[in-house]
Parts: structure tokens; sequence; C-alpha cells
């Protein structure tokens, strides 16, 4: 009978110690919240948890990434309006300019060119816009000091005995900024008449006239003066006019950096200053916007009303080819917005299922403790039968 006491006892003993174990262990669930706190607890589901936090910490990135890109699509898309919407005053300056009753008067024509320059220098700006000190439109600055290679001339345009429209001018007849200019006020704009009587060259440079140096070289090359030249590939005929602008050279890449998004693709970033400014690429009209309002300024400085309304063609294709932009960027921002909406469901998807994988169901947890307790109770209470039998039961 002593034997059968003691392997109750043991027997009692150890369950009571296995069944603290389980009050332990769900006590601490109750306290972490969690369902798992060690590997041993559950090795699949902890390697779940891995798994899901791995996959979490990717989309977050991206999520970071794609916001970041958003706030750049969206500032450069308001500052591409803010070059439309210029572009539109300048074409409407021009309409109120050319060929009317104030169109005549030389006082009110140099006046306005001053608006024409504000208009210039606001797109500049705007070209130029930073988002934390990082240049929105490719990732680099078109500003000033300019040397040679950040500075350009546009296509020379010619109008015909001083009249009609303005064409291309023939093969060979370019202009170009020396490395040793010494370019002021810019923007310029350069008109040039060819005086057939004498064979000289009359160079109106911002509404300030001077005679050109006779032409030097093979082929010859005129010295406008300001560092600023005309290579003369062909023979002019007589009175032809010869007009360009010389201009910032946008000084940034080609093409901004793409949005990394889902499964390794990308979307295209931001358009760049060079498609802003000069037009080009696919979606370009190689109109350079910047040459467009100097034309219009050197136009109004030199007094021309003529001259203004011939402008009007090349600033409604210089806000055409912004207007392109615009659709563009608009389209980018709807792709970006829409895998950051994507991201942010997919974000709180993972973040459900990984506190899902780990964390414990209160109520659950609440069962088990009470069950575990009431059994424990009732263990206890045996045991306690066990160790309180008396000297009689040993002596039987």
């Amino acid at each position: 009978m002593r034997v059968t006491q003691n392997m109750m006892f043991k027997s009692g003993t150890g369950a009571l110690q296995a069944q603290q174990q389980d009050i332990q262990k769900i006590q601490e669930s109750s306290l972490s919240g969690n369902r798992t706190n060690r590997p041993s607890d559950d090795p699949t589901g902890i390697y779940r948890h891995m798994l899901f936090s791995a996959d979490l910490t990717g989309v977050q990135s991206l999520k970071k990434t794609t916001a970041f890109a958003s706030e750049r699509l969206n500032l450069a898309d308001s500052h591409v309006n803010q070059v439309y919407e210029r572009l539109l005053d300048g074409k409407d300056l021009a309409m109120k300019m050319a060929n009317s009753s104030v169109g005549g008067d030389p006082e009110i024509m140099k006046a306005t060119a001053e608006e024409a320059k504000a208009i210039y220098q606001q797109i500049l700006s705007s070209a130029n816009a930073e988002l934390d000190e990082i240049p929105i439109f490719g990732g680099s600055r078109t500003r000033a000091p300019f040397d040679a290679q950040h500075l350009q001339a546009t296509s020379v345009q010619v109008r015909a005995n001083g009249r009609g429209p303005h064409a291309p001018a023939k093969t060979g007849i370019t202009a170009s900024v020396a490395d040793d200019h010494s370019v002021t006020n810019l923007p310029l704009s350069v008109k040039v008449t060819y005086l057939a009587s004498s064979g000289q060259y009359e160079a109106d440079i911002n509404g300030i006239k001077s005679l050109a140096q006779n032409p030097v070289g093979t082929p010859p090359v005129l010295d406008l003066g300001q560092g600023v030249k005309m290579t003369l590939g062909a023979q002019p005929n007589v009175g032809d006019v010869y007009y360009f602008e010389v201009v910032p050279k946008y000084q940034g890449g080609a093409a901004d950096r793409p949005t990394k998004v889902l499964n390794g693709q990308t979307l295209p970033g931001v358009v760049s200053g060079k498609e802003l400014l000069e037009g080009s690429g696919p979606i370009g009209r190689n109109v350079n916007v910047l040459g467009a309002v100097a034309a219009l300024r050197g136009a109004l400085l030199r007094s021309d009303p003529d001259e203004v309304s011939f402008q009007l063609n090349r600033l409604q294709e210089a806000g055409a080819q912004v207007s392109d932009l615009q659709a563009v960027t608009g389209v980018r921002v709807t792709q970006v917005d829409a895998v950051g909406s994507t991201l942010e469901i997919d974000e709180q998807a993972l973040q459900t299922a990984k506190a899902t994988n780990v964390e414990a169901d209160i109520l659950e947890v609440m069962s088990r403790l009470e069950q575990t307790t009431q059994a424990m109770q009732v263990m206890t209470i045996s045991e306690r039968q066990v160790l309180n039998t008396s000297l009689i039961d040993f002596i039987r």
C-alpha cells in the first residue's frame, strides 16, 4: 500500500508540474499578446512570420520610394502647368502688341518688353524648381553663371526681303557662342540685316544696333559682338534678315530616374528639363521655349509690330509642346498614385497576416487559462488527499 501511495504521489506531482508549465505559457501569451513567444512554440509559424516581415519591409520601402516619386511628379506637374500659363501670357502679350494702335508706339513696346522678360524669368525659375535641394527636372540646374557649354544659339530663321513669316535659313547659315564670350543681358535676341548696297551686315541685339565686322575665314564668320557669331555657309539674298536667340542650355541629363514599383518593374520619372525647355525626345516638338519668349522680347525691344505678330505661331507651338508634356506628366502622376494605393493595400494585408500569425486570440487564451486553472485545482485536491492519508491507512 505504501508503494501504491508513493506512485500516486509522484504521478500527481508530475501532472501538477506539467499543468503549471501550461499555465505559465498561457499567462505569458496573455501578457505578451502573442500566440508564440519563442521558435520552439511553433517553428512553422515563426518561419511564416519571417516571410511576412521580409515582404512587409520590401513593400514599406517601395511605398516610401513611390510616395517621394509622387511628390516630385505632382510638383513637376504644377511647374509644367505654370510654364504653360506663362506661355499663354506671352501669346496674349503678342496679340495685344501686334499691329495694334499701341503696337506702333516704341516707348510702349519697349516697356512691354519687360513683361516678356518677366515671363522668361518665371519659366526659367520653374525649370530650376527643386525638392529637398534636388532639381525636379533631371538632376542639374540651368542658371547663371553660364559658360559657352551652357549657352546656345537657336537655329537661324530668315525673313526674305525683311517681310513675310520667318523660315529656316539656308543650309550652312548658323549661329554660335564663342568660348570667350561676354554675353550679358540674357536672353539675347539677335537680328542681322544684310545690306546689299555695301555688302555689310547690321546687327541688332536686344534693340541695340551696330555694324558687324566684315566676315572672315572659310566659310565666312560674322563677329556680332559679345562672343556671338554667325557662320555664312551660303550667300544671302538681297534684303534677307536673319533672326536667332542666345539662351541658356539645359544642363541636366536626358532623362530622370525611373520609379521602382512592384515585381522589379519601373515607371518613368519626371519629364526632363531638356524635354521641357528644348522639346527634345519623342514627346517634344523641337521648340526652344526660352528662345520663343526671347524672340518676343527682342521684337518688342525693336518696336517691330510685324515681327511681334510673326512670333505668335512660335509661341503657340511652344504652348502646344508644353501642353503635351502636361498630359504625359498627368498620366505618370496617376500611374504612381495607383501603385501607391496598391502598396497601401498590400501593406495592410501583410500587417494583418503577420499579426494574425503570431497574435493570440484573447478570448481563447482566457478560456484556456480558466480550464487549466480548474484542472490544476482538481489535481491539487487529489494530491492533498494522497498526502492526508491516516496512520490507520498505512497499518492496513
